[in-house]
C-alpha cells in the first residue's frame, strides 16, 4: 500500500517529468508551475481512500485534475480588458420606478424559493448561485445525479412558472 508519503515522494523525483506533461497537456509552462505545487500541497493534505497501486498514473491523474479546475476556475474571471471596457463604460442614472420593480421582482423570487420544498432549495441555490458541480451534490445528500438533475429542473421550472405569473398579474 502507498502511503501519502510514498506519493509526496514519487512526485518530487519525478517533478520536471511530471511538470513537462502537464504542461504539454494544458498548453502552459506557468499553469503547470502552478499545478505541481497544488499536486504537492494535494498529496500532503490528503490521504488516498484505498490503495493506490500505481503511484505514476495517481499523480498525474491528480495533477490533471488540479488544472482543470483551475482552467474552470480561470474561465470564470475576466480578463483585464474586459474589467477596462466596464470601468470606462458611463452609468445610465437609475431609474427609480425601475429599480423599485427590480425590487419587488427579488422579493417575488425569495418568496417562491421559500415555498419550494427544502431539499429542492438547498439543491438549486447550490447549484445555480454557489456554482456547486451537481456530481458533488448528489454525493453530499446521498442520491444520485438523476435526483440532483431532477430536482434542480423542477425548482428552475417552477422559478420560471411564478416570475411569468407575476409578469401577468
Amino acid at each position: 500500500m502507498t502511503r501519502p508519503a510514498d506519493l509526496i515522494h514519487f512526485l518530487l523525483a519525478h517533478y520536471d517529468l511530471i511538470k513537462r506533461r502537464i504542461s504539454y497537456r494544458v498548453g502552459s509552462l506557468e499553469l503547470a508551475e502552478d499545478v505541481m505545487q497544488d499536486t504537492y500541497l494535494r498529496l500532503h493534505a490528503h490521504v488516498p481512500s484505498g490503495p493506490v497501486r500505481n503511484p505514476s498514473s495517481f499523480v498525474l491523474r491528480t495533477a490533471l485534475n488540479l488544472a482543470i479546475d483551475r482552467i474552470r476556475a480561470d474561465r470564470r474571471l475576466l480578463t483585464g480588458e474586459e474589467v477596462e471596457f466596464l470601468i470606462e463604460q458611463e452609468m445610465d442614472p437609475v431609474d427609480p420606478a425601475a429599480a423599485a420593480a427590480g425590487r419587488l421582482d427579488l422579493d417575488a423570487l425569495a418568496r417562491a424559493l421559500d415555498r419550494l420544498p427544502a431539499q429542492r432549495r438547498q439543491l438549486f441555490m447550490a447549484s445555480r448561485f454557489d456554482g456547486v458541480p451537481q456530481k458533488e451534490l448528489a454525493r453530499h445528500y446521498g442520491i444520485s445525479l438523476r435526483k440532483v438533475e431532477l430536482e434542480i429542473h423542477r425548482a428552475h421550472e417552477y422559478l420560471a412558472e411564478q416570475i411569468q405569473r407575476k409578469k401577468t398579474d
